[in-house]
């Protein structure tokens, strides 16, 4: 009798128990927005605490064929500040970023990453009848931060980002823009 009561607990359980754990799955999650599955490209104004007032171009790849199930984003982007006095300085910043989950009714998809920062500045001047130049290169490391917004019944999609770097350039950006 002991025997087929456990027989009868033993078949319950493999009856039920995975009917159980299937119920207890997250459930599927959902798929990205389709600005998020195609690249992107975009204008951008930029602000650096040392060379002032910019203007750039980025380019957004979704980097989901690399690492599926995963949402990062390849971001490039090039600017070019205005710091005055004959000085020209330009960047060109190659940046991962992971875009973090948010509920669906949520407008704002925020981000954050880090990547590489090449920095070039360079100067000309004249003294008297002599003329003065030099230029610097410098690669960096970026750490970046910001949020595109969700624009109903658009493809552009607008974005902010803050971005700070150590080594290159190091200086800290505010860059606001539009992707198309």
């Amino acid at each position: 009798m002991r025997k087929w009561i456990g027989s009868a607990l033993l078949l319950a359980a493999v009856a039920f128990i995975p009917a159980q754990l299937a119920a207890q799955r997250r459930p599927a999650a959902r798929p990205a927005p389709r600005s998020a599955q195609r690249p992107s490209f975009g204008l951008q104004l930029d602000w650096g605490n040392d060379p002032d007032f910019g203007i750039g171009g980025r380019g957004v790849f979704p980097l989901g064929s690399l690492f599926p199930g995963t949402p990062l984003d390849g971001i490039v982007s090039f600017d070019y500040f205005f710091p005055g006095n004959n000085v020209k300085y330009w960047e060109i910043n190659g940046n991962v970023a992971y875009r973090f989950r948010v509920p669906a009714r949520s407008s704002l998809r925020p981000y954050g990453g880090g990547g590489l920062n090449i920095a070039h500045a360079s100067f000309s001047t004249t003294v008297g009848t002599t003329t003065v130049s030099g230029s610097d290169t410098k690669a960096g490391l970026n750490l970046l931060g910001g949020t595109t917004f969700r624009v109903r019944g658009s493809n552009l999609i607008p974005f902010a980002e803050a971005r700070g770097e150590i080594g290159g350039g190091k200086t800290f950006i505010i860059t606001g823009g539009v992707r198309f």
